[in-house]
């Protein structure tokens, strides 16, 4: 018997991705242009740092390359320290409104004196520094005894807020009010006047909302004062 012998040669061939070195003066991500964030100023603070905290930029500061910024657009907020950006002046997000700030890194190759500009863009993230204030103040309104518990009577309170997001949500509280003023004679017939806390109510606390919380009284009571405190979440 005879048998018949096959032999298969299977040949693999792998392919490695090629990969370009980066030159220097090149943006590490491959980016034409340079996205970092910095915390606006607490205060008078300068120290904060960017993030990431040094610009990615291909190449060693005075060793392989020079680097340099350029304001073509305004005065000159930052200053370079090796490759890290740093404040020259506080700055605020709110009072300027200001959400990014846009300028140039000029990078110079030391060997060649060859150039190159990139867009620098730095986001400005809100910090919660300011206290919310009310608008439109004094807030008036005049209702009957016979309004039921739950009816709202008025809806227009409002304080703003120059923070951002979440940093700007206010919200509104009754709280027990003090130095309540004298009782008035001045339209012919004395007028008792007592603290609104506990007979009215936000229910809402993101809403300016005042609601009757407790049965009222003409014969006992004519005039109200509801003390209300805004706040935002986290203020510094």
């Amino acid at each position: 018997m005879e048998y018949l012998w096959i032999t298969c040669s299977i040949f693999l061939l792998l392919y490695l991705p090629f990969t370009r070195s980066q030159g220097l003066c090149e943006v590490k991500n491959g980016s034409s242009t340079i996205i970092v964030d910095i915390e606006e100023s607490r205060g008078t603070s300068i120290s904060q740092e960017t993030v990431p905290p040094e610009l990615p930029i291909v190449g060693e500061p005075n060793v392989d390359i020079f680097l340099d910024l350029s304001f073509p657009k305004g005065v000159p907020l930052f200053f370079l320290n090796e490759k890290k950006l740093q404040l020259l002046t506080p700055i605020d997000r709110d009072e300027k409104n200001l959400s990014h700030i846009v300028f140039q890194l000029i990078c110079t190759i030391k060997s060649t004196y060859k150039k190159r500009t990139i867009p620098v863009i730095v986001r400005l993230i809100d910090v919660n520094d300011n206290a919310p204030k009310f608008i439109n103040t004094p807030y008036e309104t005049t209702i009957s005894e016979l309004t039921p518990v739950g009816t709202t009577i008025f809806q227009n309170v409002a304080a703003k807020d120059k923070d951002t997001g979440v940093n700007g949500l206010v919200e509104y509280t009754i709280v027990k009010g003090s130095n309540l003023p004298d009782d008035d004679n001045s339209i012919g017939r004395r007028m008792h006047s007592e603290d609104g806390y506990g007979y009215f109510a936000i229910n809402l606390p993101h809403q300016g909302q005042i609601t009757v919380n407790r049965t009222l009284d003409f014969e006992k009571t004519q005039r109200y004062y509801v003390t209300i405190v805004a706040t935002v979440s986290s203020l510094l």
